[in-house]
């Protein structure tokens, strides 16, 4: 199975007619997908590349979610 990330943009340039969104880990990832990100979005990320903005409730939703996920994953008792 193939969990998406989720990451926020901080900056966006144009590199050679080319939309290019630096993220808050420093990553720099094309934005071809998701021609309308602003700096500050919520990025879905499918195997790096962003596939979706997502709004403030979906993100913090996934997020949470994410975060459950991980906290099973670690409890092996």
């Amino acid at each position: 199975m193939c969990l998406g990330s989720i990451a926020r943009v901080v900056a966006i340039r144009d590199d050679a007619g080319v939309t290019v969104g630096r993220l808050e880990d420093g990553c720099e990832v094309p934005l071809s997908f998701v021609p309308r990100a602003r700096v500050g979005d919520q990025l879905l990320l499918h195997l790096g590349i962003p596939v979706e903005i997502l709004g403030p409730d979906a993100a913090r939703e996934a997020l949470a979610l994410r975060g459950a996920s991980t906290e099973q994953e670690g409890d092996h008792s």
